[in-house]
């Protein structure tokens, strides 16, 4: 309790696509669409949490989209212990969706831009009061 919170990957996300292809009487038609993780939002799940939600872009690594919450200028602190039961934190990350017209991911994205993605993870969270004396 009132302490800051912090979140990570248990990996780093990576890009992902998905290819549709048509060949027919010599026709060859392809359009790709790409996902690229680029945000997280953490709701602490209470109004006992200040604040209740912190926003986080993710960064690009050699094996893919990370995030550092404990170098963050946002961090959860839940001000009030859940007894027995908990709070529901909720992590949701945004996907930026573009499309190719061909079968690489790596082609220049086209217009109309597509609508973000998002997926969304919850986690049951108990948080315990701990007293000490300070002498």
């Amino acid at each position: 309790m009132n302490l800051p919170t912090h979140v990570k990957f248990d990996a780093p996300l990576e890009r992902v696509w998905v290819t549709a292809r048509f060949n027919h009487l010599g026709v060859d038609l392809a359009a790709t669409t790409v996902a690229t993780p680029v945000a997280l939002r953490v709701d602490a799940g209470t109004d006992f949490a200040d604040p209740r939600t912190c926003e986080y872009d993710l960064s690009s690594g050699k094996s893919g989209y990370q995030v550092d919450t404990s170098k963050a200028d946002c961090s959860i602190a839940f001000k009030k212990s859940t007894g027995g039961g908990s709070y529901p934190l909720q992590a949701r990350v945004t996907w930026k969706v573009t499309w190719t017209d061909s079968a690489n991911p790596d082609g220049a994205p086209r217009e109309p831009d597509l609508p973000a993605g998002l997926s969304t993870f919850e986690q049951d969270v108990a948080v315990k009061e701990v007293q000490s004396v300070n002498r």
